[in-house]
């Protein structure tokens, strides 16, 4: 009973992780419809803005995250401004190839500035939790889940109760309508990106206690973006949450039951279930901001 509940416990917390490392490009691929292969990047540029708050002004993450949210905000305007706003109706593979080239510049770039020496930020909110028989809850995965829950309700008012909110669904489902009625789309365009690498950035400092800071940490988060993301629904809030603890919940009871290769089959297990909810149910698990017909252009 205790070992089913510290999976559960485990889950969770792993799904709030998941949660908040999602979320960014989850709504970027349903809104814009572009594929952010540097998805994964943009969340080590968040998690190294954090180490160099922690490291030069003893700011601790969870209260650098806002700080971070903000910086990676005017990042993302100016990239969405540069780049992606030229690509944005080309084909999807032009858009994707051209965020995958930016994710080799921010790694690389990373690279030559920090060199691949691995970094992990201290936070005060260290430690664990004890329970009975042997049952712990890790306090900053706790916190993380706190604040993943929190962006989420954040989010969800902020999509469902504000005009832009609205405009932003709006430009989701039928762009030419959303022109038709006086929606400024590329505005609309520009402030989703931006407030959605703000996210990612300040994913990056949440977890950057959590997960060691180094360069290529990238790819493998940009994958489980696309992976929960494919799953769940483009640009559906509640499936990103759904989709992360379903999936946290299943790795952390691979990794607690399969002794040895657990973790790694749950990467495995991961791509399995995308592949069966495609086939099962294209539109997602939990439906998204983007039509079906729209995902498949």
């Amino acid at each position: 009973m205790s070992q089913l509940l510290q999976v559960i416990i485990n889950g969770i917390a792993l799904g709030g992780m998941y949660t908040v490392l999602v979320l960014g490009f989850s709504i970027i691929w349903g809104v814009l419809g572009v594929i952010n292969f540097a998805h994964g990047e943009f969340v080590m540029l968040g998690a190294y803005t954090a180490w160099l708050a922690n490291d030069q002004l003893g700011l601790d993450p969870f209260l650098a995250a806002p700080l971070v949210f903000l910086f990676m905000m005017m990042v993302g305007f100016a990239v969405q401004k540069i780049l992606v706003n030229r690509v944005i109706d080309r084909p999807h593979l032009v858009s994707l190839l051209v965020m995958f080239g930016v994710s080799i510049i921010l790694s690389n770039g990373m690279k030559l500035i920090f060199s691949a020496d691995f970094r992990r930020n201290d936070t005060a909110l260290d430690g664990s939790w004890q329970l009975m028989d042997g049952v712990t809850i890790p306090v900053t995965k706790f916190f993380v889940l706190l604040a993943a829950l929190g962006i989420v309700s954040a989010l969800s008012v902020f999509l469902q109760r504000t005009r832009m909110g609205k405009s932003i669904r709006a430009a989701a489902q039928n762009r030419e309508a959303a022109r038709i009625v006086g929606i400024d789309v590329k505005k609309v365009y520009a402030i989703t990106f931006a407030l959605c690498i703000g996210i990612t950035g300040a994913a990056g400092a949440l977890i950057s206690p959590i997960l060691a800071v180094q360069p290529f940490q990238g790819p493998p988060l940009t994958l489980k973006a696309f992976a929960i993301t494919a799953m769940a629904g483009l640009g559906s809030i509640k499936g990103a949450l759904g989709g992360a603890m379903i999936l946290g919940l299943i790795e952390a009871g691979l990794a607690i039951y399969i002794s040895g290769i657990g973790t790694n089959l749950a990467v495995i297990a991961s791509f399995v279930i995308l592949v069966v909810a495609l086939v099962l149910r294209p539109q997602g698990l939990f439906g998204g901001l983007r039509p079906v017909d729209a995902m498949a252009s």
